[in-house]
């Protein structure tokens, strides 16, 4: 009932409010679709055995105030295939301002995560927040200008509650291109706080990651539709107050992806101490990592892509693999101009 009661509300918001914000210089709507098969037979430590069959549609509708001031309004439905009561459903408002011209990007509100974090390495996030947590809740800014580009967010993932610990993430991703190479940045802070009940032996729990690579960009330089390399230090970060300070785990990740029409291949190597980072992929909670992706895009046009993937991940313990087809479609429209 209350997934119902939820996008009811939404409904009757955007109509009472369609008669003020219709003075807006454009109105327009927006459909993001997301179906995932996602099948991953893991059999190592730390990781979770699991399949995710589900699909997330996020319509929403904008109002334009002039050239860089919109005020978006929609919601998330996500439903898990197979149906029951034990079954995930969710549902969340998407509410958002954005103010956006050539050179920034900043947005406040419930946002989908999936526009503006998609680039962010899976050590740092992990992909299962696209299926579980769609929308950002909090902040971001970014900053581009030639080739440069520089994204602060804010996640806050819990509010403080007698039963619920106050939980947020602070983000840092970035690059800066010159010529065929490429400085790439990422960092997280999360901070997991107490809550308003002294009465829970709680400690503060602070999980951080620094992640610096040096790449190239040899795509206009071979026979291949895309090929980028790159390498660089993870130097982690975790604290839990009054229990033990603060530890550090530094290790060498590297990258390279090659793509040939509708083919790529990507591998993610990582050597040296195991990390620990609850949002990040539970696979670097390890001294030794190596990931492999093989790639075919049966279907890739305008704003639609079908994208099938296998992945070895390669650990010391054991090699476990994963399966996973995904579509995502894009529509967006102007409604009154």
């Amino acid at each position: 009932m209350k997934p119902f009661i939820q996008i009811l509300s939404v409904v009757v918001f955007l109509c009472y409010s369609l008669p003020f914000l219709s003075k807006a210089q454009q109105i327009g709507a927006e459909i993001d679709f997301f179906g995932y098969v996602d099948n991953r037979e893991y059999k190592s430590i730390y990781t979770e055995d699991k399949t995710f069959l589900g699909a997330i549609i996020s319509p929403k509708l904008y109002f334009a105030i002039d050239s860089n001031h919109r005020i978006y309004g929609g919601l998330n439905y996500g439903q898990d295939f197979g149906r029951h009561h034990e079954n995930k459903e969710n549902v969340s408002a998407i509410a958002y301002y954005n103010f956006k011209n050539r050179h920034f990007d900043f947005a406040l509100g419930l946002m989908p995560r999936h526009e503006r974090l998609k680039d962010v390495p899976r050590i740092v996030l992990a992909d299962t927040f696209q299926y579980e947590k769609p929308n950002m809740e909090g902040m971001y800014f970014a900053f581009q200008k030639k080739n440069l580009k520089q994204a602060l967010y804010i996640d806050w993932l819990s509010k403080q509650s007698h039963n619920q610990r106050e939980r947020f993430m602070v983000g840092l991703t970035g690059k800066y291109r010159f010529g065929d190479f490429y400085v790439a940045d990422d960092a997280l802070l999360y901070h997991n706080a107490l809550t308003s009940n002294d009465e829970i032996d709680d400690h503060i729990q602070d999980n951080g990651i620094v992640l610096l690579r040096l790449g190239a960009d040899f795509s206009k330089k071979t026979f291949l539709d895309s090929l980028t390399i790159d390498a660089g230090i993870a130097i982690g970060f975790d604290r839990v107050r009054t229990e033990y300070e603060l530890r550090t785990a530094k290790g060498f990740i590297s990258q390279i992806h090659l793509g040939y029409k509708q083919f790529f291949l990507d591998n993610t190597l990582y050597l040296g101490e195991a990390q620990n980072l609850p949002n990040g992929d539970s696979f670097y909670h390890r001294d030794r990592y190596n990931r492999l992706d093989l790639g075919w895009s049966p279907f890739k046009k305008g704003n639609i892509e079908g994208r099938f993937t296998a992945s070895f991940h390669i650990a010391p313990d054991k090699t476990s693999n994963q399966q996973a087809f995904t579509i995502r479609y894009r529509f967006g429209t102007v409604l009154k101009k």
